[in-house]
């Protein structure tokens, strides 16, 4: 392999050929352009510094765990937008998925919709009005006749409640095979 020898060539091939398709995998699971960029990049200059000791065999394979990796690796350490699991519980399947895909996902929205069942009654109607209604803090405050500090400490409780029930559970996302595929 070209890269192997520090053929930069080469690498310019890899990095063209492949950014995108990563970047995409990280953006559907992340939905936040500057961590995406940073952990495609990431991953090219650690492709770079070891490119000795590698011994890919196939590269689109490599590389789309290589983005799972570190996708799951920055969500365990904490690092995510609050609004994340409002938005795993939106995601829709691809018109190619097969039934296991189906079932994954399904089971993660079970997972969530359970955890929303399980908030406080209050706690649940200003976290459903914020993620279903796209209300402001500020426009539930205002409908619920409560102060604004309120709506952000119970959204607050529900997204900890949330998280707590779904992270044990992302790695499955990671593994769904929805994302883009590479070429």
């Amino acid at each position: 392999m070209m890269l192997k020898r520090g053929d930069m060539n080469a690498f310019d091939v890899l990095y063209a050929r492949h950014w995108s398709a990563m970047y995409q995998t990280a953006w559907y699971l992340l939905r936040d352009e500057s961590v995406c960029m940073d952990i495609v990049q990431d991953i090219f200059t650690w492709l770079w510094e070891k490119r000795e000791q590698l011994d890919i065999q196939t590269v689109p394979a490599y590389l789309r765990t290589a983005v799972r990796f570190k996708v799951a690796n920055y969500i365990q350490a904490g690092k995510i937008r609050e609004d994340f699991y409002e938005e795993l519980s939106k995601l829709t399947i691809s018109a190619g998925s097969g039934p296991q895909e189906l079932l994954e996902l399904n089971d993660l929205k079970t997972i969530i919709q359970e955890a929303v069942n399980g908030l406080p009654e209050k706690c649940r109607e200003i976290f459903l009005l914020s993620r279903d209604g796209q209300l402001t803090n500020q426009q539930i405050a205002d409908l619920l006749d409560i102060s604004l500090k309120t709506v952000e400490a119970q959204k607050t409780i529900a997204m900890k409640r949330i998280r707590a029930a779904v992270e044990p559970h992302l790695l499955a996302l990671l593994i769904i095979p929805f994302v883009t595929s590479y070429h």
